[in-house]
């Protein structure tokens, strides 16, 4: 019999473009101040926020008062080492940009919709692990 921890688990490359919602489950790190990243976004049952990747870009969207408020941050995304497919899986954001949207948190407005830019970049790190089918932590 193998048990979970005795398989060694690989990251799937394929898996990672798509929408995927945030689900926060700990604080950020020392290196990441240990804030609570979801400030500024009320934890409201129609608030929701996402992520959507492609195979390099970001884009993090978070709801303010449902669809009709959010923020939006995008910028490039790579691997920390492309060479290694073992997880955690290490990924490196650079952020180049925001906005703060009324009229819609997709990836376009609405009509009659507006959006603000924001001054925001800077480079952010995460891990990806593959826990099961649609399950990322």
């Amino acid at each position: 019999t193998t048990t979970t921890n005795e398989k060694q688990q690989y990251w799937n490359r394929n898996l990672l473009p798509g929408t995927w919602r945030l689900v926060y489950i700990q604080p950020g790190t020392q290196n990441g101040g240990g804030i609570d990243r979801r400030i500024p976004f009320p934890d409201l049952p129609f608030n929701d926020s996402y992520q959507k990747f492609t195979s390099n870009t970001i884009l993090n969207v978070g709801e303010v008062f449902g669809s009709t408020i959010a923020v939006r941050v995008s910028g490039s995304l790579k691997e920390g080492n492309e060479e290694s497919l073992t997880m955690p899986k290490r990924f490196i954001a650079n952020i180049n940009g925001g906005e703060f949207c009324v009229g819609g948190a997709s990836d376009t407005i609405q009509e009659g919709g507006l959006c603000v830019p924001l001054p925001i970049s800077g480079e952010g790190l995460f891990d990806g692990v593959y826990l099961g089918e649609g399950l990322f932590d």
